[in-house]
């Protein structure tokens, strides 16, 4: 089972077909973060019909749209992949827009039943024979190729509930996204939900992180 480039000017390889995935179960009572727009719900998931991320939005091969809902680790994981997601590391001058965080609520999720996500670690991706620069580690114009590998994933045997890698902005945890035709509300179970721009603890947490890369947070 061999992964195949796209094309020849395309460093992010064709999925193989058929893809098995290596997969990390989660027990039920497994805590997850989550920093989403404040118009959803803390354990809805995005209804896939727009956006531009590296796995989402992406449909099934009957092209209906799969929910999708992005998660991490810890607070400073999901901080890193949603607020701080696209800023140059290489930038003399990082910022992020006050109203950008505004428009935002972070939420802690418990898992209401066992799990199994799609393992994307290097380890994993190297039985697909695929690097994590191409596909982890790819740039955003890279994004619609990348979109075919979790399009593949949620079509692989196992009927797998997401994936899971290691986080690219925050490295020392993980990220995941979940599948909404796999997972549903009910299996999310909310232990806490805030708006970021109006709760303390998560505003001086944020701070910290913001301060620790040398990120200012304009108003």
């Amino acid at each position: 089972m061999t992964a195949t480039p796209t094309n020849p000017m395309s460093i992010v390889p064709t999925p193989p077909s058929p893809l098995k995935c290596n997969l990390l179960p989660l027990s039920a009572g497994a805590i997850v973060h989550r920093i989403h727009d404040k118009g959803l719900r803390a354990e809805q998931f995005n209804p896939g019909v727009k956006g531009n991320s590296r796995f989402a939005p992406i449909k099934t091969i009957n092209g209906s749209p799969i929910p999708t809902a992005y998660a991490a680790t810890t607070f400073a994981c999901a901080v890193f992949e949603t607020i701080f997601h696209d800023i140059d590391p290489d930038a003399p001058f990082k910022s992020v827009p006050w109203t950008t965080i505004e428009k935002l609520s972070y939420s802690t999720i418990e898992f209401g039943r066992d799990v199994q996500l799609c393992k994307m670690f290097s380890a994993d991706l190297m039985r697909w024979n695929c690097a994590r620069t191409q596909l982890i580690d790819t740039p955003p114009s890279a994004y619609p190729q990348t979109r075919c590998w979790s399009a593949a994933i949620h079509e692989s045997e196992g009927a797998v509930d997401g994936m899971v890698w290691t986080s690219r902005k925050f490295d020392e945890e993980k990220a995941m996204m979940l599948f909404g035709t796999r997972l549903t509300p009910s299996d999310l179970i909310v232990k806490s939900s805030v708006t970021i721009a109006s709760d303390a603890t998560a505003l001086s947490e944020l701070h910290l992180l913001a301060k620790r890369s040398g990120i200012l947070i304009s108003r």
